[in-house]
């Protein structure tokens, strides 16, 4: 499991990408039918607001490029 934090301070704690995508999801102030919508509905703000490109062809990549532009941070890895 690993435990990440937004830049707001909001903690989750997810066994993979896909399972973090759905947390976000659900959390965000984003209307979205499916996790494809949302990564990019999600991609489309932080282009917007920020000039920052977030690729969303997987749930994989789309959480590492939130974590290389700072939206994400890894806190804590713990091996179970």
């Amino acid at each position: 499991m690993t435990i990440y934090v937004t830049r707001q301070g909001t903690k989750f704690n997810a066994d993979s990408a896909t399972e973090l995508v759905e947390q976000l999801q659900h959390q965000e102030s984003i209307s979205s039918n499916s996790l494809q919508d949302f990564m990019n509905q999600m991609a489309k703000r932080c282009q917007t607001e920020d000039g920052v490109a977030i690729r969303t062809l997987d749930p994989e990549i789309f959480i590492a490029d939130l974590i290389q532009n700072d939206y994400l941070s890894v806190i804590d890895v713990i091996d179970g």
